[in-house]
């Protein structure tokens, strides 16, 4: 049975490297027996969801032992403190939110009416459980995670009409819906080619290269979590994969578009120059090409970076991500972090909020990282309130809390090497002010409108698809403009969700009331002046600004989804990095780790971002910075950090436990199959999804 698996990627891996494969099946036959992890004998009716306790300096029992401490609990963090939980270790997972869990999967209610914050909708393969990031997802909720598919199209791109969105004059709009070359057609029918140089078929085959493009960056970034897991020796596998890989993401979205749409460059070539061709300064020219570009940019808000700066890694995984449609979740997105966490506590471990980690405890003689001091969040927001008003107090009392094997930061190598360890630590010197050893940098932020509609979604007719609005399709330009004066100019991409829409289970939970977000590009820079004010006491300049930029977003809004009126807008609030760094603990509001430019692949910065590992012995990193941006690459990134914790053995033993559950899944869908059939078709999918 495990011979027939490998059979159809050997291609993949190398026919010269049988000898070796066989010799780890015969390893894999013996440690079968090694598949029978914790996690495989819970149940659905041992599990329990329920929200995370509030940690208090009482909670802490000196004679439990964690073997894992892992902080924050977003995508990233929850996947490996589940899949450690599995595993037989106990876990604790320590979340600075005040009062729940989840990072950027978390949900917020205000004035009757609840908004996702981080994951609007995902794509197909993590909903579908019969494919690699469903299944994975499906583990580690034991099937309790229902989804939602969307319809086409999932996402709809809209630019103003010329004339800066004169709402007499319809927008434009360009459809993407599952299938690549569906998205094509979708696409070139509603272009007016009557302008353009060249001729339908010429640019359709151009759109098929460049579809091909990213369909190569999804291999590659295969290529890249699988040398993460696989022992050194075994990297030469993978080597010309990671190579592809590496190339291409050494080039920016603008240029590859340029080779491909301009000059007519295939994959092949574009694998074959020592580098690409350098795209020329300003607008294009042909106005065909220009929409076209601007129109395959998206969806450039899910990863942040605009094209001129933007690694083509980032947008042709992101791109590949959703190509063959969308999904939302059952009930509110919190559901996922409950669900995930309930299996680590129905399997003894715990999940704290409120629990501010201060420092990673480092041993004084091994340099190991032993544990952590924890804060309560609530305290030391107010403690900072009573200080800012002159009153003289003592800060919140700070709890040591000890782990056995190992200490899992998922909240960003920024706040790891920037606030959770020693500023003398070399390797903290070395991350922070050694250029020659590091060029990466944190991702943007971005600012959010959360609106309360009144009336239901079916009777105003929202959309069920997402809004991408764009404001000008020279795309370099627009970002410009709107970054160096972001109250004059709109900005350049907005995305336009109504969640209401997209959940079966909202007209029951908020009959005759509808939601809506809103969500623009955010400059650091631009709120510094206030970053160590408290919440709610940052003055009246601050909210005199996010009232500008909140305008131009409800302008946006109306213009794009004309059935909506302003008076129908019950209640909205605005969000901002500032608001990423309170309730999410982003480094300078960043949303996704480290920004997503060619820097973020060159070599001197692999031993600090898309690797699980750390310098510091049992110290290990999981989630965006692990892997990559959003929720599904963070997803990615958590299970990496738990393969890095658990080693080769444990990760193997893992690996077996998931492939017997995925094979069972792959089953269940399929019942003609036969099982050597499922587990060949399950190690199939692991390998090349």
């Amino acid at each position: 049975m495990i011979f027939a698996a490998l059979f159809p990627v050997l291609p993949l891996l190398g026919y010269g490297s049988v000898g070796i494969l066989v010799l780890l099946l015969l390893v894999v036959r013996l440690a079968r027996k090694w598949s029978q992890i914790p996690g495989m004998n819970l149940t659905k009716d041992q599990i329990h969801p329920m929200r995370a306790e509030h940690f208090t300096p009482d909670k802490v029992d000196p004679s439990v032992t964690w073997d894992t401490i892992v902080i924050g609990s977003g995508s990233g963090g929850c996947a490996c403190a589940n899949l450690l939980a599995q595993a037989g270790q106990r876990i604790l997972i320590l979340e600075q939110h005040p009062d729940r869990s989840g990072g950027c999967t978390h949900s917020f209610r205000q004035q009757n009416c609840e908004w996702d914050t981080g994951l609007h909708y995902t794509s197909t393969c993590m909903s579908d459980a019969t494919q690699r990031a469903g299944a994975l997802l499906h583990f580690m909720t034991k099937g309790l995670q229902k989804w939602k598919q969307l319809p086409d199209p999932y996402d709809q791109v809209v630019f103003p009409m010329p004339g800066g969105g004169d709402a007499q004059q319809p927008p434009v709009y360009y459809s993407f819906v599952q299938g690549g070359d569906a998205t094509i057609e979708s696409i070139l029918k509603d272009l007016d080619l009557s302008m353009s140089s060249l001729s339908i078929d010429v640019l359709r085959d151009r759109c098929e290269e460049w579809m091909k493009l990213c369909r190569l960056i999804n291999d590659g970034f295969t290529a890249l979590g699988l040398s993460r897991i696989l022992p050194p020796f075994l990297h030469f596998l993978l080597r010309r994969q990671l190579n592809q890989l590496y190339k291409l993401a050494s080039y920016t979205v603008r240029d590859v578009q340029y080779a491909v749409f301009n000059l007519g460059y295939t994959q092949a070539d574009l694998l074959c120059v020592k580098q690409c061709p350098t795209s020329p300064p300003g607008a294009e020219p042909d106005p065909v090409l220009r929409r076209l570009k601007a129109v395959l940019t998206h969806p450039i808000g899910d990863y942040a970076v605009q094209p001129r700066d933007a690694t083509f890694a980032a947008h042709g995984i992101t791109m590949a991500h959703y190509m063959e449609g969308a999904s939302y979740t059952v009930g509110p997105t919190q559901n996922i972090s409950i669900r995930s966490t309930s299996v680590v506590r129905a399997l003894g471990g715990e999940i704290w909020v409120d629990a501010t980690v201060k420092e990673i405890i480092l041993d004084e003689k091994t340099g190991r990282a032993i544990g952590v001091k924890v804060q309560s969040t609530s305290q030391l927001a107010e403690w900072k309130k009573l200080c800012e008003e002159g009153e003289e107090v003592p800060p919140p009392t700070v709890t040591e809390i000890r782990a056995r094997k190992a200490v899992v930061c998922a909240t960003g190598v920024y706040n790891l090497y920037h606030k959770l360890l020693p500023p003398a630590h070399p390797v903290v010197q070395s991350f922070q002010q050694c250029p020659s050893q590091r060029s990466i940098e944190p991702s943007n932020g971005h600012i959010f409108l959360f609106c309360k509609i009144k009336g239901d979604a079916a009777t105003l007719k929202l959309p069920e698809h997402n809004v991408w609005y764009f404001n000008d399709d020279d795309m370099d330009s627009a970002f410009d403009r709107y970054f160096a004066n972001p109250t004059e100019h709109r900005p350049p991409t907005v995305y336009i969700g109504f969640p209401c829409t997209k959940d079966p289970t909202w007209p029951q939970r908020f009959p005759g009331v509808s939601n809506c977000i809103l969500i623009s590009d955010g400059l650091w820079e631009w709120f510094t002046p206030w970053e160590n004010k408290p919440v709610h006491l940052r003055g009246s300049e601050y909210e005199a600004f996010k009232e500008k930029l909140a305008r131009h977003l409800l302008d946006i809004l109306l213009e794009s989804v004309p059935q909506l009126s302003m008076d129908q807008i019950e209640y909205w609030t605005l969000g901002t990095p500032l608001s990423e760094v309170t309730y999410l603990s982003s480094y300078h509001g960043g949303s996704y780790g480290t920004k997503c430019t060619p820097e973020m692949f060159a070599t001197i910065n692999r031993g600090w971002t898309t690797n699980p590992r750390t310098p510091i012995p049992g110290l290990f990193v999981a989630g965006s910075d692990a892997f990559l941006p959003a929720v599904c690459g963070a997803m990615y990134g958590g299970c990496l950090g738990a393969s890095a914790v658990l080693g080769w053995t444990g990760s193997l033993r893992l690996f077996l436990a998931f492939w017997n559950y995925y094979a069972a899944i792959i089953l269940e869908e399929n019942p003609k199959l036969l099982k050597w059939q499922a587990y060949r078709l399950a190690f199939r999918r692991f390998v090349s999804d």
